[in-house]
């Protein structure tokens, strides 16, 4: 009898034992294989959301490099020609220099906003900045950022000097000085020409097509001043008497004139 219940507590024993060891072992390989692929695919699914926002954040401040720097933009020539005016890729493609107070940003504005570099619409100065130097073009302490411009050296005028180019597009846009007001006490002396001012909350891409006079346009004010002149001379030749015959004008003044008397 004792012997029996020996026997009945060793299997009860056993049994406990082997249900703990199953509840302890790990997970069978299907199971785990299904938690790796749901954790692949959520890594996955967060890694293309991040993606997403990368994108977006570079769609919204243009394009940009693998360190989130804008990009360079380089083009030819003749694709600068498309969208820029004489004077424009004058001074910004070939160095040139606009004649002192004849830019459209040469006078102090109360407007506040940024100047942008018109070929590649980086922004370059802060209207803050701005201030009247007297020589008849815009000028300005400092730039929005150091990065935004290059520091070049400059013989061509016989003497040394500064030369300040975009840094993203190497549009030229004019030479600083050491003569400026406080606090830099530089004077960066730029080309209208080769400046955007843009309000604050405006965007300002680059130069395109638009902004420059289209052969379409040009045709129309052609043709509108052609009507215009057509118009004169037909106005013109209605009003002009025939030769030979009086005006109306002329004949009732005569009906109504009287002999002179002697």
């Amino acid at each position: 009898m004792l012997r029996n219940r020996f026997i009945i507590v060793s299997i009860l024993s056993l049994g406990l034992l082997m249900l703990s060891v199953a509840m302890a072992a790990p997970p069978k390989a299907g199971a785990t294989k299904k938690k790796a692929d749901a954790e692949m695919e959520n890594k996955s699914n967060g890694g293309d959301a991040k993606s997403d926002a990368n994108n977006k954040k570079g769609e919204a401040a243009g394009e940009t490099d693998e360190d989130g720097e804008p990009k360079h933009v380089v083009k030819t020539n003749a694709e600068w020609h498309k969208v820029l005016t004489r004077s424009q890729f004058h001074v910004t493609r070939e160095k040139g220099t606009e004649a002192a107070f004849s830019g459209a940003y040469w006078k102090v504005s109360k407007k506040q906003g940024t100047y942008h570099c018109l070929c590649c619409g980086q922004p370059l100065f802060d209207s803050k900045t701005k201030f009247d130097s007297g020589t008849g073009w815009p000028s300005y302490y400092a730039p929005l950022d150091e990065k935004a411009i290059k520091r070049l050296e400059d013989l061509s005028a016989g003497d040394v000097r500064v030369e300040i180019e975009c840094s993203r597009c190497d549009a030229h846009l004019g030479h600083v000085f050491t003569d400026g007001p406080p606090p830099t006490g530089e004077r960066f002396c730029m080309n209208s020409a080769a400046l955007k001012f843009v309000p604050p909350g405006g965007v300002y891409k680059g130069a395109g097509p638009k902004d420059t006079p289209s052969k379409d346009s040009k045709a129309k004010r052609s043709n509108s001043k052609d009507s215009t002149s057509k118009e004169a001379k037909d106005k013109d030749a209605k009003d002009k008497p025939i030769k030979g015959k009086a005006s109306p004008a002329e004949d009732l003044k005569d009906k109504n004139s009287k002999p002179a008397r002697d």
